[in-house]
């Protein structure tokens, strides 16, 4: 049990680093950075499976709440859109995703979830119900999300002021 408090508390204070130095998705790459040093330099970081599932309901819950009868309303005028959105992305994201294993080694599974568009926890939760390499798919979503938020303002600008 005392690994478990541990491991939440560094967690805790992680989390807390990350919103402190207004990292983007602070408190959950805080939370995890801090745990994979300490648990890379310990070995004594545990979080039971129970936690995990918890942890799904709640993330399920939060994502949940951004729903409402407006967002129902608004979906007739975003239905070709999102269409159009959700298959070039699952079309991309799958070729990617063969293309990284057959290129890399990684494995097919792994591979998949570390190129879905999904974001870091979601993805993460799911890969690991899939039997992916967690970690990696962790990294990867990490490395893309960062790169997605430092970047892609400053080309969506440009793109945007060039494209008028």
């Amino acid at each position: 049990m005392d690994k478990v408090l541990y491991t939440i508390l560094v967690a805790s204070l992680g989390g807390i680093i990350g919103i402190k130095l207004k990292i983007p998705a602070g408190a959950l790459i805080g939370a995890m950075i801090s745990v994979a040093i300490y648990n890379i330099f310990t070995g004594q970081g545990n979080i039971p499976t129970n936690f995990k599932i918890f942890a799904q309901i709640l993330v399920g819950g939060m994502i949940g709440l951004n729903f409402t009868m407006d967002t129902v309303y608004g979906l007739k005028n975003l239905i070709i859109p999102a269409l159009m959105l959700v298959i070039g992305l699952m079309v991309f994201s799958i070729c990617l995703g063969f293309i990284i294993s057959k290129l890399t080694g990684l494995d097919l599974v792994t591979a998949l979830f570390s190129c879905s568009p999904g974001g870091l926890t979601d993805m993460t939760l799911i890969a690991e119900e899939y039997g992916a390499q967690t970690p990696k798919v962790a990294l990867m979503h990490l490395m893309r999300l960062i790169t997605v938020i430092t970047l892609l303002p400053v080309v969506i600008k440009l793109f945007a002021k060039f494209a008028k």
